[in-house]
């Protein structure tokens, strides 16, 4: 389900934090609960409380993958249902229950996964204060990951970029998708990258060991496949960083000339309609009222 995007982030989880480590993604308790019951391949309504509210997860004929899926609602303590996402299959995600907005109050996160209708992952971020503030949704290709920054005391949202794959024709398998940190507050999703320059640098430092000598050479000379997703890996983790004139500047010395300009428009284009134009999206549109 997770895909190659999970090997991603896990090798990007060993990467050292100032504080400490990156925590290591546990996949197999991502998802605390679903609307199917894999046991007997039969679909029936889950009810999960979360402090004052609960989340009902039910069987839907009309999910948006045309098949039989899921549809999460939330039920205020008056008894008011509001629907909050429905897809092929939606599950609780890791993250429910923790203080994602630090503002004091427990956090929902619903995860949709498509099925291949849609590519891939649908999420749905919600604070449930008084009253619950619901994020509109946001999709990426990778899935989320949340964690506490130990510099901040703040969660935080490590994912890859989608948009990446299949770039500029690699495979699914060997094409590089790119880190992204985000945060979240009252105020919607935010690209958080920047203040992990260190571990950029850390990764950069590992991905430029991984050259072997004379292969860029040989690179810029003709398509040299092996050396190509190594140099989009040190240009995206500068450009992530926030440090674009770095990135630029790694792509003059490593990519062939007359394919330059041609590549940077084309990475631009691909990181304006990624993760960061979806994050966009999320400014808060909807409360849910308690009377």
């Amino acid at each position: 389900m997770r895909s190659l995007y999970v090997f991603v982030l896990l090798a990007c989880a060993t990467l050292l934090h100032a504080q400490g480590e990156w925590p290591r993604p546990n996949w197999e308790k991502a998802e605390s609960v679903d609307c199917r019951d894999p046991a007997s391949n039969a679909s029936t309504p889950i009810q999960k409380s979360i402090g004052e509210y609960k989340v009902r997860l039910i069987p839907s004929p009309d999910s948006p993958a045309g098949v039989r899926g899921c549809r999460a609602d939330l039920i205020a303590p008056n008894g008011k249902s509001t629907t909050l996402l429905k897809d092929a299959a939606v599950s609780i995600h890791q993250g429910t229950g923790e203080d994602i907005f630090s503002d004091g109050h427990p956090s929902l996160i619903l995860e949709g996964f498509s099925g291949g209708a849609h590519c891939c992952y649908t999420y749905r971020i919600v604070d449930l204060s008084n009253p619950p503030l619901i994020l509109p949704p946001i999709e990426n290709a990778s899935p989320f990951y949340f964690f506490k920054d130990k510099a901040s005391g703040q969660f935080r949202i490590m994912t890859t970029d989608g948009a990446f794959d299949y770039f500029d024709g690699l495979c699914h398998a060997c094409a590089v998708t790119p880190r992204v940190v985000l945060s979240v507050d009252r105020n919607g999703v935010h690209d958080a990258s920047p203040r992990f320059v260190e571990q950029y640098d850390t990764e950069i430092a590992e991905t430029r060991a991984r050259i072997p000598p004379g292969d860029i050479s040989k690179f810029q000379m003709s398509d040299f496949n092996d050396a190509k997703p190594v140099v989009l890996e040190i240009v995206y983790c500068y450009l992530y960083s926030g440090r674009a004139g770095d990135a630029w500047k790694t792509l003059n010395e490593m990519w062939p000339v007359g394919d330059r300009d041609r590549i940077k428009v084309l990475i631009e284009k691909t990181r304006a309609q990624g993760i960061l134009s979806e994050i966009k999206k999320t400014r808060p549109t909807q409360t849910v009222p308690r009377k």
